[in-house]
Parts: structure tokens; sequence; C-alpha cells
């Protein structure tokens, strides 16, 4: 298939009105942060090795982009890359400052906040004592919301802490073009500083010992955001899985991850294979009140989104149409709606998984099958705090399901030396980050992150 010239975004030059600096680009440098690294095995190297937040199954060659300091940098927007069709752009604002927007008729644009809020986009927040409507990092717990933004609004403004935030703009007709082929435009409709480096790769090519070839998941890696002192603030990759495989969605829960690596997980689907495409969420304080027993699989003549509802340890699922976003599947504290942490410091996650099921309750596939595209943000824990008033006025039936987990006492280390073996090879899968990446889409493989 061959996309249309007007089919690629073309943002109006108006946009970059009053901007003020740019944003720093460039290619992860090749080596190691540390020289030690080089002595040591592949295994051992990751993550110390490398910048955080990047993944184990591409540590290098990942695209890093530094905002600079707000306080001396008001307007600041990265260069622009065009990923699967769509533009895609990093804004930086100081508190209340302004991006101005001019967005075409025959485009949509769609905005996730990575940092702050803005103010009046017409997306679900919270409504402040002086009448505006502040959106956040989070949307409201266990729903979808449309990232999509109105054609009337003619600037983005910055909260009062200002805002860091991912602009999409997509042509319209896009929406009706499906991800049949992975050598095909709009699949492989790539460009921006550095996207030479950005390359679909199979997930198997990654790690052929584990996966089959013919397995049709496929990794687009990747953008390391980073704050101006260098920190990490968030990771992008983009992922497709086809209609295909016999795949469900398998369910993982980021268990164990360092505390200094893990984060808020939210994805946004770009292209869906089938209109059931979404998130299948167990509930906590039901079946398995801490979350720790794996849920069961279900029968592979059985495997339909909508029959999930069917496994009693997934209760929930989340249809994500293209340009969706889900809120917060972890744990949240009540008090000051911060996400809670697990003994390893990681945050706590029920299982889930994002599927992307046949069209029809006999398991048809459309013709030629689909696949689905998304993207995920993985938050640092710092910036995707919950505002206490949303976790009161939304009225979600499962609301309450997602505060305040009980906690599981933490083993000492003598306790957990003294596991059986068994034991500690089963956690040890379930902290593995090759394991846990493929388990969202292969429910035979334990995985806990992605």
């Amino acid at each position: 298939m061959v996309v249309p010239i007007a089919a690629v975004p073309q943002l109006n030059a108006t946009m970059n009105a009053g901007i003020s600096c740019n944003m720093n680009v460039s290619l992860q440098a090749e080596g190691y942060l540390h020289d030690w690294c080089k002595d040591v095995s592949s295994k051992t190297r990751f993550p110390a090795c490398y910048p955080a937040g990047v993944p184990e199954w591409h540590p290098e060659n990942n695209i890093i982009v530094q905002l600079p300091d707000p306080s001396s940098c008001p307007v600041a927007v990265s260069p622009e890359w065009i990923i699967a069709g769509w533009s895609w752009k990093y804004i930086q604002l100081a508190p209340g400052e302004l991006y101005p927007l001019s967005v075409n008729q025959s485009e949509q644009a769609f905005m996730k906040l990575i940092r702050g809020s803005v103010l009046d986009v017409n997306q679900i927040g919270v409504q402040t004592p002086s009448g505006h409507w502040e959106t956040f990092v989070v949307t409201p717990p266990n729903t979808e919301r449309s990232l999509e933004l109105d054609h009337r609004l003619s600037a983005i403004k910055a909260g009062e802490k200002g805002a860091v935030f991912a602009l999409m703009v997509v042509p319209v007709e896009l929406f009706n073009v499906p991800i049949t082929a992975m050598d095909q435009a709009p699949t492989t409709t790539i460009r921006g500083p550095h996207s030479d480096a950005m390359k679909w790769t199979k997930f198997p090519t990654y790690f052929p010992d584990a996966f089959p070839e013919s397995l049709e998941f496929w990794n687009l890696a990747g953008i390391l955001l980073q704050d101006h002192s260098g920190a990490r603030l968030n990771y992008n990759q983009w992922w497709t899985q086809s209609q295909i495989d016999s795949t469900d969605g398998g369910y993982h829960n980021h268990a164990g991850t360092p505390g200094n690596l893990t984060f808020g997980e939210l994805h946004m689907v770009m292209y869906s294979a089938a209109p059931n495409t979404g998130m299948i969420v167990q509930l906590p304080h039901t079946i398995s009140t801490e979350t720790v027993k794996k849920p069961e699989e279900i029968p592979e003549n059985n495997k339909y989104f909508w029959n999930q509802r069917d496994n009693e340890y997934v209760q929930m699922t989340l249809p994500l149409p293209p340009g969706y976003v889900h809120g917060p599947l972890w744990s949240i504290n009540a008090s000051n709606g911060e996400p809670t942490r697990d003994c390893v410091g990681a945050v706590r996650y029920p299982w889930h998984g994002l599927v992307t099921g046949p069209i029809n309750a006999a398991g048809g596939t459309s013709q030629p099958p689909r696949y689905t595209l998304w993207v995920v943000f993985e938050h640092v824990p710092e910036v995707i705090k919950v505002p206490t008033s949303m976790l009161q006025y939304v009225t979600n039936a499962y609301l309450q399901n997602f505060v305040d987990w009980p906690t599981p006492a933490c083993k000492s280390k003598s306790e957990s030396e003294s596991e059986p073996e068994s034991d500690r090879q089963m956690l040890d899968l379930s902290h593995s980050h090759v394991t846990s990446a493929f388990l969202l889409f292969v429910s035979a493989v334990w995985m806990t992150l992605i």
C-alpha cells in the first residue's frame, strides 16, 4: 500500500511562532557507562551499563531527547518525527506558557502529557477553584479516554508547574487504513532525526532461542526523554501484533522491577486490528486479594476478548480505539494519589495485558489479517500522581479495587535464601525483562515487564 503524500502530516509553520529554544536530540553514544562493563557478560551489564529507562532487548542505539531547563527556556520544541504516518513532537512549557496550535481540518491532533498539567484542553481532569479544567499525566483509574484535541483549540496552556507532552498529528484518512503488512506504509513511514536507528524488529530476533521466528510480534525502539539534568522522564517504544497469532494478551504485573527503574505504564493505540483491541485487567481485592496468584489461562477454544470476563481472574476489559489511552492500572495511595510500591520499590500492578482479538465469536480474522499498533509511555513514578479529588468524584464501580491494596510482608534476605530452588527460579522468571516483554502477548510464558 502506498500512502499519498497528502496523508503525511504537515504542521503549519505558524505553530512554531514564539519558540524560544530547541531540545537536544542525539543518538545514544556507543559503549557503556562504566569501564567495568566491557569485562562482564551481557546479562550482567543490564541495566547498570546503559542509560536508565532503555529496555533490555534494545539497550543501545536509542534516540535520546534532553529537555532544556524551563527556567531559562519558556517554550521548547523537539524536532518532528513521523512514526507509522503519525507526526510526533515533544513540547515543554514553563508555568503558564502557551504553545500555539494550527491543525488542518484534514488532520487530527492528539496530546499525551508526560509531566505537569495543561489547562482547558477538553481532556478529563480536575476543575480548579478558578474554573479552569486541569488535565494531568494520568486520566481516571480503570477507564479509557481519548487524547484527541478539539480543532477549535488555538493553543495549549501549561498549568502552574509547567508541562511536558507529546503532540501527535495524524491525517484523518489514515484512520481508514488498516495495517496488513510490516514492510509497507504506513508501518514503514518513519523519518526524523536519527530515524535510521528506528527499525521494526521481530521480537524473536532478540531472543531466537526463546521464541519462534514466525511469531508476528514486532518492536520499534525507542525514544528516551530526559529532563535538563539528564535524569530519565519517559521512554516510548512502539509495538505491533498480528491477529493470526494464537495469543490472548498474556498477563504480566511488573513485579520485582528495581525501584530506580520502575515506571507507570500507559498504552495508546494508534491502529486497531479489531473492535475489541484493548486491555484486560485483574481486579485486586477479589479472588486474588494481593494479585500474587497468576491468572489461569483461558482454553485455546475460548480465547476471545469478550470471553475474558469468563475467566474469574480477569474481571475487567478496557477497549482502546485509535487515539485512546487507559488510566492507571496500578495500586494508588488514597491519601496522596501516589503509586504504592512492592518490597523492592516497584510500582504495584494487577495482572494485566493488551490484547488484539478476533472479529467474531468463531475466532475469525480480517482478510487480509491486520496488526494492532500501539505506543507505550513508561513514565517515572514521580509524575504519575492521581489527584485525590479525581479519586473521590470519578464514578467508576471498580475504583475502590485500585486503592491501597493490602501489602504483603517483605521477606528478609535469610528468608529469601531459604526458599526452595524451584521457587527462586520462578521468581527469576517473573522478574525477567525478556520474559515479561513477551507475556504481554503470549499467554504461555510468565512475564512481568514490557
